[in-house]
Formats: structure tokens, sequence, C-alpha cells
């Protein structure tokens, strides 16, 4: 055997190495839209899975609270100069100074509209205290919240639910795929469908869900008690 020629075979010729080149394209390409859909699925559960654990704690507050989910008024009794009314940041902050919670995380969701790119640190406290300047702050938060709510309330009420994109009154269409996840205070959570033509949710009456017409609402509007989280920079 001519030990030159079998030493030029051991490795690729330049059309065999195009060819395994391309295949190797070729299924990346194939398999990168079945990757993306995986990853969003898996960051739909994470966010589900954040707002039961931050529906805990509003349980726990209402506990001590005769049943009120965090207000104006309880703010008052837990902070002297109260946690702010404004976003749902300064409402959800009430938790951690009733000590239901300490964890900021689960307020926080991947590829939120609204919400910083990074998770928060969950550095609430200093000498053993909670630090309200250091809770939640601006784009830790991607959970709008409905204030003036008891947990003896209607059960198919939205609680919590997805935050509107940044400096507009529109959910994102593309965090969960034209959904939006909504838990109620019956503790039921899901990603509810947008309506295509004006990105509305709907109850099971074809009523939107923010509206004074929606079944849960007797008449009331949400809209009006609608808190959004204090979008990042």
């Amino acid at each position: 055997m001519n030990i030159a020629t079998s030493s030029r075979r051991k490795g690729f010729t330049l059309v065999e190495l195009l060819v395994v080149i391309a295949i190797i394209v070729a299924l990346a390409a194939l398999a990168t839209p079945q990757i993306f859909k995986a990853l969003k699925r898996a960051a739909l559960a994470e966010a589900i899975n954040n707002a039961k654990q931050v529906k805990l704690a509003l349980d726990s507050f209402a506990t001590d609270f005769d049943g009120q989910y965090p207000s104006e008024d309880t703010a008052e009794y837990l902070s002297e100069g109260g946690t702010g009314t404004t976003y749902s940041n300064d409402y959800f902050r009430q938790m951690f100074l009733s000590g239901d919670t300490e964890s900021e995380t689960i307020f926080w969701v991947k590829n939120s509209a609204v919400a910083s790119k990074a998770a928060p640190d969950d550095k609430v406290k200093e000498g053993g205290r909670i630090q309200p300047a250091q809770v939640l702050q601006e784009g830790d938060a991607h959970w709008a919240y409905i204030t003036d709510q008891t947990n003896l309330d209607t059960g198919s009420r939205p609680l919590i639910l997805d935050g509107y994109k940044n400096g507009t009154s529109d959910w994102d269409p593309t965090t969960w795929d034209n959904k939006v996840v909504v838990l109620r205070i019956d503790g039921a959570c899901k990603p509810m469908r947008m309506r295509p033509s004006d990105g509305k949710v709907l109850d099971g009456s074809k009523n939107d869900i923010l509206s004074a017409q929606a079944d849960a609402w007797d008449g009331e509007s949400p809209s009006d008690l609608l808190k959004q989280p204090q979008a990042g920079r």
C-alpha cells in the first residue's frame, strides 16, 4: 500500500467537508424553531409558577388583614409613610413588610415586556430588617395588580396578570404568543388568548375581563383599580 495515499485519505476532501457543513447547517435550521418553542414553553411554565407563589403570599397577607389584599388602607398600617399607590410594585411591597414573602424573583418574569431583563437581586434586608427602598425597585416586577379586593370577592375576578408593554395600555402579543397569563382570586392561573382584532382578553360571556360588563365584576370597573408595574430602564 502506498503510504502517502493512505495518509491523505485520513482527512476530508474539500468537497466532503462542505457537504458535512451543509448538513449541519440544515439540521440546525430545522431544530432552531423547536428549540425556541421549548424555551418559551419553559418560560411560560415558570411564569405561571411565579404567579402562584405570589398568590400564596397574597392569601397569607389577607389572613392577617381581615381578608383584604394589599390596599391603601393596609399600606398605612404597615408603614407610617405608606408604600406608594402608583405601581403594582408599591402594593406588592406590603407583603415584604408584613413578613409574607422575601422573594422578589416571584414578581419577575423572563421575556417580560415591562420588567428588566435581569432578575431582581433579592437583597431586601439590612441588619435583619426589611428595607422598603430596596424592595421591588423599578424593573423588578412584571405583574399588574387589581387593588381593593378581598379573598371573599367573586372567585373569577382577576387579581394579578401580565403587565402592559412599557408606555402603552396593551399587552405584548409576542411574550406568550398572543396569550395573557391571568391569576384569579380563586387561585386559578392560566394563559388566556388575546382577541386578534384588538388584543383584549374575553371571559366566558365574550366580554373584556377588564370591563364592567364582565360577569365577574357586577358592573364595577376594574380598569380604575388596575395598577401596572414600574417599568425598568
